[in-house]
């Protein structure tokens, strides 16, 4: 049984790729659980011979070991990020002047299922609160979006009934800019400073501690989250990206101090 767990895991891999987009729809980074099960797949029937090789070959086994090293030490990065990203405080409901609700996918003028549980999650709050909340919607348009997030997210916001003012941050691209415009139009709107601002930031599950991480680098001293739950068909996938997002924002980081 041990031979074939190679293969086994490469077949519930890829099938379970193909079947979150069935029932889902397109799922970015499904293509890479996709090529991981592909590659399991094919190490199964031909690690025989390339043992043998890298046996016999002094380099490839130095070479191997390496790579063995490295997996190994980017499965313990990996743990303890995910780790990270699961234990960060998300279901703060506490009253907040400001609701920024951060964008996602739009397909077409239809919000993706992502955005759909943030914005629910939104107006679960919004109707919790006895005080006035303003709400920032903040996402540009993108390609395969015929409207811009922000806009997707204010019809759906009205169409369920939220009455409360709706500002429109149309411009951002990626979650830095949705942070960064989101503050300048609130310090503008309140004439106060970010970090003297009491701030409600809605997001998904997997994405607070990375937002969270650039929210307090933009001065975001009193922001709080509040997140919808990722279906648990898709907490595979969706976890794993945004470990890759989070090595991402790391190294940008990197770069950034040793270019000062």
């Amino acid at each position: 049984m041990k031979r074939y767990i190679d293969l086994i895991l490469g077949i519930i891999i890829i099938l379970y790729a193909i079947a979150i987009n069935l029932i889902f729809g397109k799922i970015t980074f499904s293509e890479v659980f996709l090529l991981i099960g592909v590659l399991c797949v094919i190490y199964h029937f031909i690690k025989s011979k390339l043992m043998i090789l890298i046996s016999k070959n002094k380099t490839l086994k130095i070479g191997f070991n390496v790579f063995r090293f490295l997996v190994s030490i980017g499965i313990i990065i990996f743990i303890i990020i995910e780790a990270a990203i699961i234990i960060f405080p998300k279901q703060n409901d506490s009253y907040s002047n400001y609701v920024v609700i951060l964008g996602a996918g739009v397909k077409g003028e239809t919000p993706s299922l992502t955005l759909v549980q943030r914005l629910e999650k939104a107006i679960e709050y919004v109707n919790s609160q006895k005080n006035e909340v303003k709400i920032i919607v903040s996402g540009g348009q993108g390609a395969g979006e015929d409207i811009s997030e922000a806009e997707a997210m204010r019809r759906y916001l009205v169409e369920n009934g939220i009455e409360n003012e709706i500002i429109m941050e149309d411009k951002s691209t990626d979650t830095r800019e949705n942070l960064l415009f989101s503050k300048e139009i609130i310090e503008k709107d309140s004439n106060k400073n970010i970090e003297d601002i009491n701030i409600k930031i809605i997001t998904s599950d997997f994405h607070a501690f990375r937002s969270n991480l650039i929210a307090k680098n933009l001065d975001y001293e009193e922001s709080s989250f509040l997140t919808n739950k990722t279906l648990t068909a898709l907490i595979p996938v969706m976890y794993t990206r945004e470990f890759f997002a989070i090595i991402k924002y790391f190294l940008i980081e990197i770069l950034y101090i040793f270019t000062l």
